[in-house]
């Protein structure tokens, strides 16, 4: 047993002040659940007596706290270190208990929410292989408390574990730090996730206009629509655009920055510590050994701008891979950055000597797919409902193949599949150039694949499966695919490297 001022192999509680947390957790829960039924109450049901309010208020507030109270009681954790398992029990009336083995444990989050940050505490979570969500997760712990579990089960984890050498040991010393700039984080958020702020969008105004309606209130939203009506066309669309391109950006950079704020990143022993966070503080600690796929999304606007996205997919639950809640990402960092980032997670930046291109029938049948048959299914359908006019029918032809078919060849352009002895790497995307990188060792499954209609001009496809996700290229030189089938699966049998 590692020597720690705390004894983990007895049950332990979290803080006493963990009941103010659970007690603030539950109540935020709830409010986020029923503001809309308390909005409704509030402005439909004017003829209600105070004292009924202040007592269903206090009654409220007396049942979360004794909820609070309970769990807060009946939460305990403790390390078997006899059978080198951390455990948890907990529950008021349907007791449970959590066992996870120290060999299963992928990544060690030490998080601090704003409520957290108010009372001093920490929550501690776990990841493990066998789950697709948080296995183990404890919500008001002290700093010193959650450093020195983090310890006993990366130490008991890594003593069992093949150590990793540096080819270089300069390159490890000056790689051992790396902060995201600021700058860095607002690049970003000006040229990436376009797509989920526009959703974040649509879901602010859907939600309000709902919930206008529940209570009553749809007259505001029909009265400013009725002024917008007013306005000109070209009024009306170019104020649109500036609106929209403004809050978009603006959405961007508020949750970049929020999410992502000092982010930096520290190498320890044989792992290394991401730190990062405006109003909830991360701290996540991760393994190399047990990193899977390395991602590298650049877009036209960050290569002007020197930056890049790095994500990082761990092994997962067997049944359901890459899971979003597996990966971290590492957003802003320039090319210096990332080189170090990689030489953390691979101890060198890969090299490849051998390229395959996707067959041009490939574009082709993209195209017949993405355009020919859209194109022809919607003059079918006008046809029958006499929607749009010839001519408006052709601009919008003309507009969308345009659009689509650029898409269609940069995809094209950019699809290759980069492989060495060490490395593969898929590149993808149109706008965003995604680059995935695996080793061939850590590989678990191969499948190949090859229509019938493929054989005569000798195309087909691989998908390469991996405990953090897979990797799979299509419409290729079948006979090279093979090949390297064969190069991989001799690499898996003979590597003596831990894949996780």
């Amino acid at each position: 047993m590692p020597s720690t001022k705390f004894d983990f192999s007895v049950p332990q509680r979290q803080s006493l002040v963990g009941v103010f947390v659970l007690f603030a957790n539950t109540l935020q829960k709830s409010l986020r659940a029923f503001w809309p039924i308390i909005l409704v109450f509030l402005f439909k049901n004017k003829n209600y007596e105070p004292f009924q309010v202040y007592v269903s208020i206090f009654g409220i507030i007396a049942s979360i706290s004794l909820v609070a109270f309970l769990r807060y009681w009946f939460f305990k954790f403790y390390i078997d270190y006899s059978l080198k398992e951390f455990v948890i029990e907990k529950g008021i009336f349907n007791k449970s208990k959590t066992t996870i083995p120290f060999h299963k444990i992928q990544k060690v989050t030490i998080d601090q929410t704003l409520i957290q940050r108010i009372f001093n505490v920490y929550k501690l979570e776990l990841d493990t292989a066998g789950s697709d969500e948080k296995e183990a997760s404890i919500n008001a712990i002290s700093h010193p408390m959650a450093l020195e579990l983090k310890k006993n089960l990366l130490a008991s984890n890594e003593n069992e574990s093949h150590q990793i050498i540096s080819e270089n040991q300069e390159n490890e010393k000056s790689a051992s730090y790396i902060t995201i700039g600021l700058v860095s984080l607002l690049k970003i958020g000006i040229t990436a996730n376009y797509i989920a702020s526009f959703a974040y969008l649509v879901l602010l105004f859907s939600t309000i206009s709902e919930n206008l309606s529940k209570i009553g209130r749809k007259d505001i939203l029909e009265n400013n629509i009725n002024q917008l009506e007013k306005l000109s066309i070209t009024s009306l669309v170019l104020g649109f655009l500036i609106f929209i391109i403004t809050a978009v950006l603006l959405i961007n950079l508020v949750l970049t920055v929020v999410k992502y704020y000092n982010f930096t990143i520290k190498k320890d022993q044989k792992s290394f510590v991401l730190t990062y966070g405006l109003l909830n503080i991360k701290n996540t600690i991760i393994n190399p050994e047990k990193v899977q796929i390395i991602k590298l999304t650049q877009n036209f606007f960050q290569k002007k701008l020197h930056v890049n996205t790095v994500e990082i997919f761990q092994a997962t639950s067997e049944t359901k891979r890459a899971n979003s809640k597996d990966k971290t990402k590492i957003p802003g960092c320039n090319e210096n950055e990332k080189e170090k980032i990689i030489r953390l997670l691979i101890n060198r930046l890969p090299s490849y000597n051998f390229v395959l291109y996707p067959n041009i029938r490939k574009l082709f049948i993209n195209f017949i797919i993405f355009i020919i048959l859209p194109i022809v299914f919607g003059a079918f359908l006008n046809s029958l409902t006499n929607r749009f006019s010839i001519n408006t029918m052709i601009i919008f032809i003309i507009i969308y193949s345009i659009i689509i078919g650029t898409i269609l060849f940069f995809s094209f352009k950019n699809y290759r599949l980069f492989i060495s002895d060490d490395f593969i790497m898929k590149q993808s995307g149109a706008w965003d150039i995604n680059r995935e990188i695996i080793a061939p060792y850590k590989i678990q499954a191969v499948k190949t694949h090859q229509f019938f209609w493929q054989k005569r001009t000798n195309i087909g496809s691989v998908i390469l499966y991996t405990a953090g996700g897979k990797i799979s290229f299509s419409t290729t030189n079948y006979t090279e695919i093979k090949s390297q089938v064969n190069k991989w699966l001799y690499q898996v049998e003979s590597s003596k490297k831990n894949w996780m």
